[in-house]
């Protein structure tokens, strides 16, 4: 058996991820996503990415999950107060420790992992290093979500030369916390490719595209699974809607591009 297929295997015998978006879990025959798994969430601007990840941690947190979003771009105040505005209160997940918000500076790490590339460091103790300056000691996510991948891709000033390398480091450290890990990507409305260089879709385990489709003077949300590795899922475009509540997604209603 090959190392791939017995990671297939190993996969197999784990637990599910269940988001508590509604409609999510349902296109999973397993009920949820692969533990462990880093998803790439691709889309559009206004598509719902962001609220789509900050959803999936309040209704973990809600369950006595730990969860971590890291933000290259916006202030943690706005972050919390779009929370706030779906009816979430996550002051209490805050101040409880379940639940933490961090603002990095994209830069940070690209000097700290390009100005190694050149040593005799191994992507091991590459990853522990940044591992301080991501996650906190003693804090253990069970999900951790990163708005957004693109922006720290921009930040690359030397990306045809280290960026493969980063990315498969990157990719590597998501891998070694155990985490189930969403990674957002700014992409056209209707995307052909899912990342900023095309790396980003073979390392990812899956790939969840969030639509915002334009049919004359309205607009269309829609989403669809096109890749979850260890999982069966349907392969279907269906109706995604935003609501002052959150994010709902109906299984039975499916979506088709074109007029």
């Amino acid at each position: 058996m090959s190392p791939t297929e017995e990671k297939r295997v190993e996969k197999k015998k784990e637990d599910f991820l269940k988001t508590g978006i509604s409609g999510l879990d349902e296109l999973f025959s397993e009920g949820g996503i692969p533990k462990g798994n880093a998803v790439l969430l691709a889309g559009g601007a206004g598509t719902g990415k962001s609220t789509f990840c900050r959803q999936i941690c309040y209704n973990l947190v809600s369950q006595g999950k730990k969860c971590m979003y890291v933000s290259c771009e916006e202030p943690i105040d706005r972050i919390e107060k779009s929370m706030q505005n779906f009816g979430w209160n996550i002051k209490k997940y805050k101040d409880s420790g379940n639940f933490l918000i961090q603002k990095i500076n994209p830069l940070d790490i690209l000097r700290m992992k390009f100005g190694s590339l050149g040593g005799s460091d191994s992507a091991t103790e590459l990853s522990y290093k940044i591992k301080p300056l991501v996650i906190p000691r003693d804090f253990n996510p069970d999900v951790i979500a990163v708005d957004s991948l693109t922006a720290i891709i921009a930040a690359s000033l030397s990306k045809e030369k280290n960026y493969r390398v980063y990315l498969q480091q990157l990719f590597s450290f998501f891998e070694e916390t155990g985490a189930t890990s969403f990674l957002i990507s700014e992409t056209e409305q209707i995307p052909t490719k899912y990342s900023d260089t095309g790396i980003e879709e073979f390392l990812a385990d899956g790939i969840i595209v969030l639509y915002n489709i334009q049919r004359g003077d309205i607009r269309e949300n829609a989403m669809e699974i096109v890749k979850m590795r260890y999982s069966h899922h349907q392969k279907k475009m269906v109706m995604m809607e935003i609501t002052e509540k959150g994010i709902t997604i109906y299984p039975d209603r499916r979506v088709f591009l074109g007029k």
